[in-house]
């Protein structure tokens, strides 16, 4: 597989006017446009018409189908992945959730995949924009049936007075203040560097739903203040009180519970999962019709309708957040198929579908409280879909059976024992284990699954068929030790407590179990997140910070300090690493959307926005605008400029962070810069711990920045101008996160100052000082 996958505010002023303006708008532009027994294996992909064959079946499949979670398990869930630091084992049980929640979305989209995003068997770039325009119309469509109705004298859809209105705000809270959370992991420093075009439009719409570094745009900020308005506030988000509050007797919504926890799930290993982050928020970010409807009977109640009013106008499908995830997704895929074997492309293809089938089947009808995932059909006379088996293990088992039918048949005869609605011997009938459709296979298969009297799902060993075959049995001597094997592998993957299989099946990977890929995420220049057992070079701790001298940062004349050498080209082994590690620094920071809604946050989302290039700041989001602008100078642009200047490889610069560390090693690195460049990534994958050292050493940086930006040497004319606008940018950024952490008291800015410490007299010790010229920054020691 190639390298590419490989490395892989105010809007209240007349709100009717400005539905109606905004839906005619909208009108106007659409016209005019696993398991740990879990096996890793590969196999060749087959074409999705063949995987997709229909077959007839009385009743759909349960495979897969799992009960529900308790309502206090995704409270327990949503609380831990707020607080990643203290719970990072939440890490395997949020990965299998994941997958047992995409895997559940997929089940219910296969039994009408001509009404959802699966029509679209295979990618083309057309077909996408025209489902998606067509998903558009249709909310459209039923916004005016909405106002037909109304006309004649229906009343309310959502809720018909103040307390409805209240309690049904309330519900919705948990989902509401993680807005933009699906986004939140990506665009980080560990993003292969080929895929952070892709990335950064993705993070574009992450920073317009925080507000793009003003906090009265933030949307959580925003949801909260509707809260207080109506007299229903909340404690955090992040708190345990949150999930503890006598609130919860309002906030008794399962599916609120359940799609906030959705959101948070998928963010949390965007390497992994970057084509189905991108397909679930292409479908998350279509204006819905309950956003349409909220507005509206809000107003009509007399209650602030402006964070409704926000997504109506700011997810508009012509320059907006629709067009962005689509247009989006268009990128990746092109991306995938310019640089990839169609196979290839045909299995993200399919992981975009799952992504974005996660998200449909998380939506709520607001009319009826029904799942909108196209599955309304009535089960007595549903056409079923299922999907040929592309693991080798599945494909194993119909090979055993395939061979048994041809000599077993007669020998159950007499046998009155039923697989679903066949007898034995009927259903190892060789006629139909050897018939070209391997949809029937998979058929048989299911009835096999289902059932109880032969197998016991996820408990291959326990199960009947498993026992009859093994020593003791009726049938001892029938399997081979691999076939038995086999068999009680495949029983175990059929738990429907762990449906991964259905997701792996369906987007064509090798299946993986979570306790490997969680056990694997220990390199922190290859993986986000990273947050194995704590060690000592994790946390910041006391004995360490006690090492450091007392200093004092000037924020009167922040832009006065003593100016570092330039980097000499002996110097850039050293510097290139620590260039890279110090990007990462200020990133998890606004991992938690609810972190982000207050002014001291917004500070480290301008500085971040000025490191990854965007444009400067504007009184409206620049939402298209910003994905069809020429693509801008960033922090890791310019460190690939450095390493490209200095000759140091002769096959093109390095793919990712983790060539980067590599090269510098292979350069002659020192044991200084290695230590604390691997520090840097460990200490930034804990941002609320670390926070005061994280923004004391982004501080520090600035003075790297400037001693690079002076060199020809290092950076053409053009790249130099581009780096002193960053700084110019991120300064303004840090300073105002840094002023407000002092004018409040609050006990972390001394360790700003530290981590400040920290950082500068390593760069100088790196570098040197300018002589001469005195500093003013860091005024001195106490």
């Amino acid at each position: 597989m190639g390298l590419l996958v490989h490395s892989l505010g105010h809007l209240m002023a007349n709100e009717y006017v400005l539905i109606a303006l905004a839906m005619l708008f909208f009108l106007v532009t659409l016209s005019s446009r696993s398991h740990s027994r879990e096996r890793s294996s590969t196999s060749a992909s087959p074409s999705l018409n063949s995987t997709r064959k229909e077959c007839k079946a009385p009743n759909t499949p349960s495979w897969g189908r799992r009960t529900p979670r308790p309502i206090q398990w995704y409270q327990d869930m949503y609380f831990q992945i707020h607080n990643l630091e203290q719970y990072p084992t939440v890490l395997e049980p949020a990965r299998d959730e994941l997958l047992a929640m995409i895997a559940d979305g997929v089940s219910l989209a296969l039994e009408a995949p001509e009404k959802g995003i699966l029509r679209v068997e295979s990618y083309d770039a057309e077909r996408l924009r025209s489902f998606i325009n067509g998903e558009h119309e249709k909310t459209m469509n039923e916004w005016a049936r909405y106002h037909d109705r109304r006309k004649l004298g229906l009343g309310p859809t959502l809720f018909g007075n103040i307390a409805e209105a209240k309690k049904w705000l309330t519900q919705r809270a948990p989902a509401k203040l993680v807005d933009g959370a699906w986004l939140s992991h990506i665009h980080k420093i560990t993003t292969p560097f080929a895929l952070r075009g892709v990335t950064k439009d993705a993070w574009q719409i992450l920073s317009e739903e925080l507000g793009d570094g003003d906090v009265n745009r933030n949307h959580v900020f925003i949801y909260n203040q509707l809260l207080k308005e109506i007299g229903c506030p909340l404690p955090d988000p992040q708190s345990r009180d949150f999930i503890e509050s006598p609130s919860l007797e309002v906030m008794d919504d399962q599916r609120s519970w359940k799609g906030a926890v959705a959101q948070l799930l998928i963010s949390l290993f965007p390497n992994e999962f970057l084509p189905e982050i991108l397909g679930f928020n292409m479908h998350y970010e279509l204006i819905s019709l309950e956003a349409l409807m909220a507005a509206h009977e809000l107003k009509e109640l007399g209650v602030n309708s402006s964070y409704f009013l926000l997504h109506i106008c700011i997810d508009n499908a012509d320059s907006g957040h629709t067009a962005m995830a689509l247009q989006n997704v268009i990128d990746y895929l092109e991306l995938i198929k310019a640089s990839e074997l169609p196979s290839v492309l045909e299995e993200h293809w399919r992981r975009v579908q799952a992504g974005y089938i996660l998200s449909q089947s998380l939506a709520v009808s607001p009319c009826d409280g029904r799942a909108v995932s196209g599955s309304s059909s009535p089960s007595n006379s549903r056409r079923v879909r299922q999907i040929v088996p592309t693991d080798s293990l599945t494909r194993q088992i119909i090979e055993i059976f395939k061979g048994k039918s041809t000599v077993s048949p007669k020998y159950h005869c007499q046998s009155k024992v039923k697989i679903g609605n066949r007898t034995l011997a009927e259903w190892l009938d060789s006629t139909l284990w050897m018939h070209d459709d391997e949809q029937k296979h998979i058929e048989l298969l299911g009835a096999l699954a289902k059932s109880k009297r032969w197998v016991q799902p996820g408990m291959g060993s326990a199960s009947k068929l498993v026992q009859e075959l093994s020593w003791g049995g009726r049938m001892f001597g029938a399997f081979t030790n691999e076939e038995l094997d086999a068999l009680i592998a495949w029983i175990d993957l059929l738990d429907p407590e762990n449906s991964s299989w259905l997701y792996y099946r369906f987007t064509l990977r090798a299946p993986v179990a979570s306790r490997d890929v969680v056990g694997g995420l220990q390199d922190p220049t290859c993986h986000h997140l990273t947050l194995p057992a704590r060690n000592a070079d994790e946390t910041i701790d006391g004995a360490f910070m006690e090492k450091l001298p007392d200093c004092r940062l000037d924020t009167e004349c922040p832009d006065q300090k003593t100016p570092l050498n330039t980097p000499s080209k002996t110097q850039l082994p050293d510097i290139v690493a620590l260039w890279f590690a110090h990007i990462g620094l200020l990133e998890n920071i606004i991992n938690v959307p609810a972190r982000t809604a207050t002014s001291l946050y917004s500070g480290i989302l301008l500085a971040l926005r000025a490191q990854a290039g965007f444009a400067a700041e504007a009184h409206v989001p620049a939402g298209m605008a910003e994905v069809r602008r020429q693509p801008a100078c960033s922090l890791v642009d310019i460190g690939l400029e450095i390493i490209s200047r200095a000759q140091w490889t002769r096959d093109g610069n390095p793919s990712c962070l983790k060539d980067v560390f590599v090269l510098a090693r292979k350069q002659g690195q020192s044991a200084e810069s290695i230590k604390l460049s691997d520090n840097m990534l460990r200490w930034a994958n804990r941002p609320n711990e670390n926070f005061g050292i994280l923004v004391g050493l982004a501080l520090a940086f600035l003075g790297l920045k400037e001693a690079i930006a002076g060199s020809h040497e290092l950076l053409s004319e053009e790249s130099q101008a581009a780096l002193k606008a960053i700084i110019k940018r991120e300064q303004k950024g840090l300073f105002s996160c840094m002023q407000e952490i002092k004018s409040t008291g609050d006990g972390r800015y001394k360790d700003i100052e530290k981590g400040y410490c920290l950082g500068r007299s390593a760069l100088e010790k790196l570098l040197g000082k300018t002589a001469g010229v005195e500093n003013t920054l860091l005024i001195g020691t106490a």
